[in-house]
């Protein structure tokens, strides 16, 4: 096994390993499996692939509340975006949340997310957000929209590979800051086996934007298959600020500034 190889063998272990520790506790626990298409539209490249996830969602008999979630994807990587691209990468998301204020539709809530993403084929070697923020929600019976804001930290680390190419050293390739956050999102009922959810959120620092992503997801009910399962298609897009890795004189640090994951999944509980 080689040192590049290896260096992803630990991570993947103990994500693993939790994974199946938390779902054997876990009051809910749902896994998924699908394909997608990793798009980078600005030079019109497309990895595609399979991946697999563990959704685990806990309610503690103190009120606390958390929800864990770890994908795996596997890139048929032909486009050679990064020369010494690994094609294995994963994406883990934790929420703690709880409540501040309940009206009959309406309530505030506290939540704490940690996410990452590891290793995309668009050069993001790492990306990892810890945002402490709160909540405002509407449950409606066909719309349900919420509004986050909050201040955390925002760290964003490009991959080497293309960069070295572009005249940039190990200096460079990484952001971490203290970052501002403000997310809406709306759910939106077609009936009862269907529903439509539309994101949007935004990071900036106290000099410039960051980051913005947008994401859209169809669900639709797959009872007939399995009991409490469902298709979803989803669409997650990124824009980032390269300008923050400028150095003077020099290209940007990549010939492009987003991403677009595409993923058809089928979603089942335990």
């Amino acid at each position: 096994m080689t040192d590049r190889y290896k260096k992803f063998a630990l991570p993947l272990s103990i994500l693993l390993l939790a994974g199946g520790t938390f779902a054997a506790q876990a009051d809910e626990w749902r896994y998924s499996i699908g394909a997608h298409d990793f798009n980078v539209p600005d030079v019109d490249s497309h990895t595609y692939g399979v991946t697999g996830g563990v959704w685990i969602d806990q309610q503690t008999s103190s009120g606390w509340h958390y929800v864990a979630v770890a994908e795996i994807f596997a890139d048929r990587d032909k486009d050679d975006l990064d020369p010494d691209h690994i094609p294995i990468r994963w994406d883990v998301h934790l929420r703690t949340d709880g409540k501040l204020w309940q009206g009959d539709r309406t309530h505030i809530d506290w939540t704490a997310n940690f996410d990452t993403r590891m290793n995309t084929v668009s050069s993001v070697e790492r990306e990892m957000t810890a945002l402490p923020a709160i909540v405002a929600s509407y449950e409606g019976n066909v719309f349900q929209p919420s509004l986050k804001a909050g201040a955390g930290w925002f760290f964003l680390e490009i991959d080497d590979d293309v960069p070295k190419t572009r005249g940039y050293d190990r200096s460079d390739f990484r952001n971490s800051v203290l970052g501002y956050s403000v997310a809406a999102d709306v759910k939106i009922r077609l009936g009862a086996c269907c529903r439509v959810d539309l994101m949007a959120q935004g990071w900036v620092d106290d000099q410039d934007w960051l980051q913005n992503q947008y994401a859209v997801a169809l669900h639709f009910g797959a009872d007939r298959w399995k009991k409490d399962s469902e298709v979803v298609l989803s669409a997650a897009a990124y824009e980032y600020n390269l300008d923050v890795y400028q150095r003077p004189g020099e290209p940007a640090i990549l010939p492009w500034d987003n991403d677009l994951l595409i993923r058809l999944l089928f979603k089942t509980a335990r």
